[in-house]
């Protein structure tokens, strides 16, 4: 569960990101679309409310916020450094943690 918690906020973080003119620049070619961005931002909204929900269900009210904020500050600073490194494979990369993290949840059971 923790590394889908991970997985979630990385992608999250990603449409949060991707919601701005400048990051869409950054990391993606073509015409930056408003309405489109605003979607990737509710999105991304959404996902962090997701994880938050994901580790509140499984920690419990005591641990679950605290195990959701180091992951949030871990998925932020890994989403801001893939951003900063690679900023033409980012979005793949978030997409594909998400997966392996989906895959790990399921195998684990």
């Amino acid at each position: 569960m923790l590394w889908l918690g991970f997985a979630v906020s990385l992608l999250a973080w990603c449409l949060l990101s991707l919601g701005m003119e400048k990051h869409y620049a950054q990391a993606c070619a073509g015409r930056y679309d408003a309405r489109r961005a605003r979607v990737w931002r509710g999105l991304g909204w959404v996902l962090h409310a997701a994880a938050f929900a994901g580790f509140a269900a499984w920690k419990g009210w005591e641990f679950g916020p605290i195990f959701w904020a180091a992951v949030l500050m871990l998925s932020a600073l890994a989403w801001s450094l893939s951003l900063t490194l690679w900023p033409k494979a980012s979005a793949k990369l978030a997409v594909a943690v998400l997966l392996s993290g989906v895959a790990t949840a399921l195998l684990s059971g």
